[in-house]
């Protein structure tokens, strides 16, 4: 047998037993930087939903069927970062996220993974880990909700002088689920 095409596979099934196992109660099951698509399965996909804007909250349904609702509260355009200057080549930008749990069983997961940001260049972002002044991060980017708990942070991106955020992507349990939340932001 093709030992590449062994390893692949065996690595695969490890991989998909390990995102089952721990579908519960993990959002992350992995850190990736490029931007993930709403996959399919047999002829139907995840229904394409509105867009929303700055201050409106979406409810999406997660890898394990559970829902998390989302709230973009704001974008923080130029943040300071902290401790320290940052990189100077770049403007840090922060968006104020609210996750909340509206379902019946707790849920966990790591916004970092989850959200990404697109920009007026045509390119996309993943999270640049800093901390800033205007607001507080979430634990490293992790959460834990029970039912009816919220918690707020930042998600903090550097993009290059010049170039400004267009829309913020929200990939429940890291992509692993159909469902996606997407804001446009205007004026920014």
């Amino acid at each position: 047998m093709n030992r590449p095409a062994v390893t692949l596979s065996v690595l695969a099934l490890l991989s998909a037993g390990w995102s089952a196992g721990c579908s519960g109660h993990a959002e992350s099951a992995g850190q990736t930087t490029s931007t993930a698509s709403p996959s399919s399965t047999g002829s139907s996909t995840a229904a394409a939903k509105p867009a929303g804007h700055i201050g409106d909250t979406l409810t999406l349904t997660r890898a394990d069927g559970s829902t998390i609702a989302v709230t973009l509260e704001e974008i923080i355009n130029p943040a300071t970062v902290t401790p320290g200057p940052g990189d100077p080549g770049v403007t840090y930008i922060a968006t104020k996220l609210k996750i909340a749990d509206p379902g019946t069983v707790v849920i966990d997961g790591d916004v970092n993974i989850n959200v990404s940001l697109s920009a007026s260049d045509g390119s996309t972002h993943v999270p640049d880990l800093k901390n800033v002044s205007e607001c507080k991060n979430f634990d490293s980017g992790m959460f834990r909700l029970n039912p009816g708990e919220s918690a707020t942070g930042c998600v903090v991106f550097a993009l290059p002088h010049g170039v400004s955020p267009t829309k913020v992507k929200y990939l429940p349990s890291s992509g692993f689920a159909e469902d996606f939340g997407e804001w446009t932001l205007s004026n920014h």
